[in-house]
């Protein structure tokens, strides 16, 4: 609420009266309205949900910590510990298949690391909305592409730091041990 209310600078109490209405009868005015929509680039009463980049998976990672696998979590505490600069993800994407790299693999991400031809590599991809997705892929600059047979994610994404921002280089990888 604190950054909505400093982006279109309506005091935040407004914000936190209409929120925390439990019987739902605070209003906003339309000029508050207008200028929440101004800020967000969100229209008022949209019920659609936003539209996705092309070329994404439904779901195409999760932050470790979010859902941590618990034979992993003493492995991935010891690699990342005093280290803030290394980020644990989990792989939820076949956008990495042909490459070695299958859904349910921990991925530990330098955010420091500048990409190399041929890395693989953590990035976010913002929607219209300035919504992020954060994927991994090849790093071919400037291009990140992937190594699947899954047509939908086919697709090159290009590096442009606004729209696709690389975040980091994948420098270890992990996955459970699966009965063959």
């Amino acid at each position: 609420m604190a950054e909505l209310s400093r982006r279109t600078g309506v005091n935040a109490s407004t914000f936190a009266k209409f929120k925390n209405d439990p019987e739902n009868k605070a209003q906003l005015e339309p000029a508050t309205i207008t200028l929440i929509e101004e800020a967000t680039g969100l229209k008022a009463f949209e019920t659609a949900p936003p539209l996705r980049p092309r070329g994404l998976d439904d779901v195409e990672s999760s932050r470790y910590d979010a859902e941590p696998l618990s034979n992993f979590d003493s492995t991935v505490k010891h690699m990342t510990e005093g280290r803030n600069y290394l980020d644990p993800w989990v792989l939820r994407s076949r956008g990495l298949e042909a490459a070695g790299y299958i859904p349910g693999d921990v991925m530990i991400v330098d955010l420091t690391a500048k990409p190399e031809q041929g890395d693989v590599v953590c990035a976010q991809v913002y929607d219209r909305n300035g919504q992020a997705e954060t994927v991994f892929r090849i790093y071919e600059d400037p291009f990140l592409v992937t190594a699947t047979l899954k047509v939908s994610l086919v697709k090159p994404l290009l590096v442009d730091n606004d729209r696709v921002v690389v975040r980091g280089v994948v420098v270890a990888s992990f996955r459970e041990r699966r009965a063959a």
